[in-house]
């Protein structure tokens, strides 16, 4: 198995997780900032995954890379860093969204 089909249900979590908010108040905002978080996530990820991988505190087997790198990090592990960035803000979009209050019967 390699890295890319272990990051598919990751992203397709965060995929899904993100559309159950669309018709929710503010999602063009937090899309926004979501993105933006996404930017800042991949850039610390590229160089703390650089400094850990160039330390030889983790080693990534060539037979399960794409092989597509950014410096020492392969591409694959930025995935967490970009389905975090858009799936921890719908997960609490969705868990504080305000639901009509049902009527209490006396």
């Amino acid at each position: 198995m390699t890295y890319v089909l272990i990051n598919i249900p990751f992203l397709l979590l965060a995929a899904a997780v993100t559309l159950a908010t669309v018709r929710l108040p503010r999602f063009r905002e937090r899309m926004g900032a979501s993105l933006a978080g996404a930017v800042v996530l991949v850039i610390l990820t590229a160089i703390f995954d650089n400094v850990i991988i160039g330390t030889g505190l983790v080693a990534y087997d060539e037979e399960h890379r794409s092989g597509i790198l950014i410096g020492l990090a392969p591409i694959e592990d930025f995935a967490y860093a970009i389905a975090a960035a858009f799936l921890v803000p719908a997960v609490h979009t969705l868990m504080t969204a305000r639901r009509p209050r049902r009527e209490q019967t006396s």
